[in-house]
């Protein structure tokens, strides 16, 4: 269109420029039909006297003589100036017009220059990333896919363009579960954080992949697709595992550390129970042989039974504690497991003059892992009674408490120790870092990590008098 333009008006400017040449031969007609007229007899007659002796002819008209062979000058007509006038318009139009197209031409060319520039860049940039890029229309047919992708499920695209579900990267295990994450993606129902799923590669191998799904808008602001990024997370997910063993085996070293420190007092109480048993059975016998009434001998049969089922008790919380097993969730007795905790290390704190006083009564059920939590209530527990070996007898009280608040439980493990430093303070939950001169330096860090894992906090506060209280707040709502 913007080439026929400047063709069009030179076409124009071709037509009008042949009046001129009409106009001309009009004005020379002209001058020679007033010679003929000057040259007959009546033509003189009519514009002044002739001369008989052949003089010079003139005419008295009282302005000025004409001499024979001399025209009327003729004024030079007006459309002689306007088709001049428009000619040189025409022409600076067709130059205007050849400016403005050869300016369209040279931005046009810089825009494709650019565009060309611009899908370079965005190929090598898709080529680049690790991260497979496949794009699907709304009836989910797949419509392009980048390398990445490809290497990641081993087809090409010339094999995957163009298909439709089901696609053959679709893990025949889980096919149910990926049709339909496939059909709540076209609902644009899928999760904004994206979703994990198991996919195949060509050579059969199963994957673990994180897809997160964008609808595609095109330049009419019209919902045309969707683009999905595929990331293999299955080395990750490895990771991951690897990571939960390792902290699953230095949870049980750290529980086998804490009974082999306890052996001493455990073995302390299992040999009351012990003897308690062999000394009524003792005293059993000694009823029967002497002929005592029935009911004394099952009186002190009663005790030694009592005596039995504590021993069986101890062993039993001991074996639960150290045994490794997968965290469970479960209704928990918050107050029947702290009357158990205090229990167990009661015997470590008669040894060590440690009084053990504790307020838990009326305590909801929650949800959560006995061993663990148990764990981490007596870690805290021990620690206060280590924290209090260099203070004064009378004062090493250790105190236990625990209330319902609101929408959560708070457990509190006080001492009267001596206190925390403030430049241990920052590095307190750090893992392997210790102020004791034997030690790991891991047990208030996994204290932290199960807490955490039961979705609650732990933190503490040093008392004003010198001493620790360590802090537990845990949700009422299932984790």
């Amino acid at each position: 269109m913007v080439v026929a333009a400047p063709v069009f008006l030179l076409s124009v400017a071709a037509i009008i420029a042949l009046p001129p040449t009409w106009a001309a031969g009009d004005e020379a007609q002209q001058r020679s039909a007033a010679s003929r007229q000057l040259a007959h007899p009546l033509g003189r007659a009519a514009y002044g006297q002739l001369d008989p002796s052949g003089h010079s002819l003139a005419q008295r008209t009282g302005i000025e003589a004409i001499e024979p062979g001399d025209h009327y000058p003729m004024p030079a007509p007006l459309s002689g100036r306007l088709i001049t006038d428009g000619l040189i318009l025409l022409a600076a139009l067709v130059l205007f017009g050849l400016w403005t197209l050869r300016r369209h031409v040279r931005g046009r060319l810089a825009a494709e220059s650019a565009l060309q520039a611009e899908v370079a860049f965005r190929k090598a940039m898709e080529d680049s990333v690790h991260t497979g890029l496949r794009a699907r229309n709304l009836a989910g047919k797949i419509t392009y896919v980048n390398p990445a992708f490809c290497h990641m499920v081993g087809w090409t695209a010339e094999e995957l363009v163009g298909r439709s579900p089901p696609m053959p990267y679709w893990a025949e295990e889980y096919i149910d579960e990926t049709r339909a994450m496939h059909d709540r993606v076209l609902a644009g129902q899928a999760p904004s954080a994206g979703f994990e799923i198991k996919l195949k590669r060509s050579n059969g191998e199963i994957f673990d992949a994180l897809i997160i799904e964008a609808p595609l808008i095109d330049h009419r602001g019209r919902h045309t697709g969707w683009m999905g990024s595929v990331v293999d997370i299955t080395e990750r997910k490895r990771a991951e595992e690897f990571e939960r063993q390792q902290e699953e085996r230095l949870q049980a070293s750290a529980r086998l550390i804490t009974m082999g420190e306890m052996a001493s007092s455990l073995a302390h109480e299992l040999n009351q129970p012990l003897a308690a048993i062999s000394s009524y059975i003792a005293g059993c016998r000694n009823l029967i042989a002497s002929g005592s009434a029935q009911t004394d001998i099952d009186a002190a049969l009663a005790k030694c039974q009592h005596q039995a089922r504590r021993a069986g008790y101890i062993i039993r919380r001991i074996y639960d504690f150290v045994q490794r097993h997968e965290p469970k969730t479960e209704p928990c007795n918050l107050a029947a497991l702290l009357h158990d905790l205090i229990t167990l290390i009661e015997v470590d704190a008669r040894r060590k003059k440690v009084r053990a006083v504790h307020d838990f009564s009326a305590l909801p059920t929650i949800q959560a892992d006995v061993i663990l939590l148990g764990q981490a209530i007596l870690n805290l527990m021990r620690n206060g009674i280590e924290a209090m070996s260099q203070t004064e007898e009378a004062r090493r009280i250790l105190t236990v408490t625990a209330h319902a608040d609101a929408d959560q439980v708070l457990i509190a493990v006080a001492d009267n120790g001596c206190g925390i430093a403030a430049e241990s303070a920052r590095q307190l939950f750090e893992p392997f870092y210790t102020t004791k001169t034997e030690g790991l330096g891991i047990g208030l860090n996994i204290c932290r990590s199960f807490v955490e894992a039961h979705r609650g906090r732990l933190w503490f506060d040093s008392l004003p008098g010198g001493g620790t209280v360590f802090h537990i707040a845990l949700p009422l709502t299932p984790t």
